[in-house]
């Protein structure tokens, strides 16, 4: 009969003890879920706009040489982060293209199309439309392009 008691009171342990155990962890794992989201989101990012220059052609020298002259069709892309540049360099696009094809014109067909000249160029033409944006536009802040994107660069002989 004791036999019996103790292997009851044994059975009675382990299962009160398989109980407890089963609360603690389901316990537990509640308070890590609300701990988790007690933790704030990440920041939504912020959304990117883009305006484009597009159809810019020019004539330029074929090479250092003259040896006769080629076309040059250029598109570039800005990027920006705030929305009010994309009204201002509508307003002031005829500016920035006027001063992107002189800037296109300093150079020649060659010195356009070779892709080592691309990043340059990219930055020149960011430098231009941030600089009239800046000075015409009176943005503030200052700078609103992050970046310039060359979208097309095609030659024509």
């Amino acid at each position: 009969m004791k036999k019996i008691i103790l292997i009851g009171a044994g059975a009675a342990v382990l299962l009160a003890g398989g109980i407890g155990g089963t609360i603690a962890f389901l316990d537990m794992g509640h308070h890590a879920k609300s701990a988790a989201a007690a933790k704030p989101a990440p920041p939504k990012p912020k959304p990117i706009y883009f305006s484009q220059l597009s159809d810019v052609v020019v004539t330029v020298p074929a090479d250092q040489n003259n040896d006769g002259n080629a076309y040059i069709q250029f598109s570039v892309q800005f990027s920006t982060f705030n929305q009010t540049a994309l009204t201002s360099f509508t307003s002031l696009e005829p500016i920035i293209k006027s001063q992107i094809i002189n800037l296109l014109m300093t150079q020649t067909a060659k010195e356009l199309v070779n892709p080592a000249t691309h990043e340059a160029l990219a930055k020149n033409c960011l430098a231009i439309a941030n600089k009239v944006l800046n000075t015409s536009g009176q943005f503030t802040p200052p700078n609103p392009f992050t970046a310039a994107y060359i979208t097309n660069i095609v030659e024509q002989d």
